[in-house]
């Protein structure tokens, strides 16, 4: 899983699969990188439950690994929140359980949007 190239890996099965068609900006090829990322992302949950810290430094990596998609901005550790909520205010702990909760929040809206997308 560490340091996993996965946007080539998904070019490398598509070409085996002799598919001509490989615009990785098209929006079929898009919705599959969602459906990877958030595979990805659910798997890191089950991986990392107790540790909420470990699991947000894999949720940055995957961050980066799909070239910061904006979506996940909410949840990504190093980043300076963009709601107003002010981190120094709370503790360590707080601020981890506010990444949680959002990255679930995510996680359950990604779930359901690719659940009820239906135009592939």
């Amino acid at each position: 899983m560490d340091d996993f190239d996965y946007e080539n890996l998904l070019v490398d099965i598509l070409k085996e699969s002799h598919i001509n068609d490989l615009n990785l900006d098209a929006d079929v090829w898009q919705f599959e990188k969602r459906k990877w990322r958030f595979g990805i992302l659910a798997y890191l949950k089950m991986k990392h439950q107790d540790d909420y810290e470990g699991l947000l430094n894999k949720v940055a990596e995957v961050y980066a690994d799909f070239n910061y998609p904006e979506d996940m901005d909410s949840f990504i550790n190093y980043l300076e929140p963009k709601d107003g909520f002010n981190p120094s205010q709370y503790s360590k702990e707080e601020n981890v359980v506010r990444l949680i909760n959002l990255f679930n929040d995510f996680l359950n809206k990604e779930h359901q949007y690719l659940q009820n997308d239906n135009t592939f």
